[in-house]
């Protein structure tokens, strides 16, 4: 489906696409690392690619909350 999308807007439309893969790891994304390679030949032809090297908030705040939940003493149930 991604391929059909990037195959239909190629040198029509502008297409914007963010990734948390780079390029090189796209053929476990793709089922034929061909059609891979070929969806990577279109973005990049006429494409602008910014890659941005910074911390994951998600990842960031996903620890956070973890470390928090941990810190917390459990109630302990009587009865």
């Amino acid at each position: 489906v991604l391929f059909e999308l990037i195959a239909h807007r190629y040198e029509r439309k502008s297409l914007l696409i963010t990734a948390n893969q780079p390029f090189s790891q796209w053929d476990a994304i793709f089922t034929d690392s061909m059609m891979a390679v070929a969806a990577i030949d279109r973005l990049v032809h006429h494409g602008l690619i910014i890659e941005i090297q910074a911390d994951s908030y998600r990842r960031k705040s996903a620890t956070q909350r973890t470390v928090q939940s941990h810190s917390q003493p459990q109630k302990s149930q009587s009865k």
